[in-house]
């Protein structure tokens, strides 16, 4: 069949026109959205059902065939997030990777052919399943079970291009940019086609900043591959560990060495993030004073812990920096993960403000995982806005799914962008969901008081540096 997922088609240039009014504030018509998105939601199952066979066999299970209804799929075919983990653990620890490439064929909607007799990592199999054009992004609880979620290039390309289509605009709203790149942004996506507006946004880039990043430099989970993205979008770019991390590596920190080189591995990560922490964190902060100094804007991206870290550092250390006007930084994850050192929003954002001398208005929070084509930016008033790309669903104790403008319960959505993999997904995070006019200006769907729900173990960003703690 088709792939609807082309960029050009009509569909999605009409979906993403949308996403782009909706951020902008300017032209959002949420009806038509909402039947452009269904109408994508509902060409993906029937792909999903020709393409994915653990979708297929669960909908033949459910009794329902191509021609349904979104509130059907709801009711019946939306999957756990388990789903991306639900290979066996043994598989990975015998490096059995021609068993990994069976189960991946299971989620992904055309069949791993991939030669891995000399495979013996995950890292080499990541690796060798992008030589043969397989994007894996995976995730990790504190468990040490990594959630793989596949890619091809082109459901990559069409999650990176709507991205930059509408995560532009909303950053230009909160006052990021130049102010001509603020006063060309309404007329650009009125005039330009998305594919086109999003090259051009990636060309431009905001070379008035330099990026810092609070992770490593190399490596594959979901926040990596974010920070690969965006890190080219900035003048000049630098990590808190010029290094890699590697999810074999990783992995070794909950199940646990079986040899010396395993231990060899672990001590080398151990020196990175432990020994030397206080050198690194030092290190990324003179890159800051020196891009200062050079008439840079700054722009920094972490999860909570390493913020935590960083400020701590700056204001013990009695050296806070003071950011230049227009300077921002972007959090997230990390609220469920470091339960001894449980810290209010309220405050961490006081400390981020007193260390780095930014305004509250300009320290951005975020919420995503690896499994969604999505990213939910906070607004001034408290709420993540869910774009117009996603049909969210929230659901009771028991999984059924519950309707109102303010309810409390499970997260899941249907993701319109997701044709790769199923993407109709239950979460395991427990919500405050609300629609109501709120004054920053959005619109639509938006979900508060983000926890974890009872029984699910800490996974994404947050999780993997939960892990890495020393």
């Amino acid at each position: 069949m088709k792939n609807s997922s082309d960029p050009l088609s009509p569909l999605y240039t009409q979906l993403i026109r949308q996403v782009q009014a909706w951020a902008m504030a300017e032209g959002y018509d949420p009806k038509q959205a909402a039947q452009l998105r269904r109408q994508a939601i509902l060409s993906n199952h029937a792909h999903y059902l020709e393409c994915i066979p653990a979708y297929r066999r669960f909908a033949q299970e459910e009794g329902i065939g191509p021609e349904t209804t979104i509130e059907a799929l709801q009711q019946h075919l939306m999957l756990p997030d388990g789903l991306f983990k639900s290979y066996d653990q043994t598989w990975l620890d015998e490096a059995n990777f021609t068993r990994m490439n069976t189960w991946l064929t299971e989620i992904f909607h055309q069949p791993v052919r991939v030669d891995v007799s000399q495979v013996t990592t995950i890292d080499d199999w990541i690796a060798r399943l992008a030589e043969n054009g397989i994007r894996l992004v995976y995730s990790s609880g504190t468990s040490g079970n990594f959630s793989f979620v596949p890619r091809d290039q082109a459901a990559w390309d069409l999650f990176t291009m709507a991205s930059r289509c509408y995560i532009a605009p909303l950053l230009l709203r909160r006052k990021a940019g130049t102010l001509w790149q603020r006063l060309l942004a309404r007329p650009a996506v009125k005039l330009l086609p998305p594919a086109v507006f999003a090259e051009i946004s990636r060309r431009i880039g905001v070379h008035g900043y330099d990026g810092f990043f609070l992770d490593f430099a190399h490596g594959h989970t979901g926040n990596q591959s974010l920070t690969q993205e965006l890190a080219g979008l900035f003048r000049k770019h630098f990590f808190l560990y010029e290094t890699n991390l590697s999810p074999t590596v990783l992995r070794l920190l909950r199940r646990g060495p079986t040899s010396e080189q395993d231990q060899e591995q672990l001590r080398q990560l151990q020196d990175v993030i432990v020994t030397r922490k206080v050198e690194n964190y030092r290190r990324l902060a003179e890159r800051i004073r020196q891009s200062i100094s050079e008439g840079q804007k700054i722009f920094i991206f972490g999860v909570t812990q390493q913020y935590k870290e960083l400020c701590e550092l700056l204001l013990e250390s009695r050296q806070p920096l003071r950011l230049r006007e227009g300077s921002f930084v972007l959090f997230g994850g990390g609220w469920k993960s470091f339960t001894g050192e449980r810290i209010s929003r309220e405050a961490l954002v006081e400390m981020m403000s007193s260390s780095l001398g930014l305004p509250p208005d300009h320290i951005l929070e975020g919420y995503s995982m690896t499994e969604i084509n999505a990213f939910m930016l906070r607004c001034n008033h408290g709420r993540f806005y869910i774009p117009p790309t996603i049909e969210p669903v929230i659901f009771d104790e028991v999984l059924n799914p519950i309707r109102g403008t303010d309810v409390r319960g499970v997260f899941g959505f249907q993701d319109s962008l997701a044709q790769a993999y199923p993407g109709f997904i239950i979460t395991g995070d427990e919500v405050r969901y609300v629609e109501e006019d709120c004054p920053c200006g959005l619109v639509g769907p938006a979900v508060t008081e983000i926890g974890r729900a009872r029984a699910q173990e800490v996974k994404g960003c947050g999780g993997i540096m939960a892990s890495l703690k020393g």
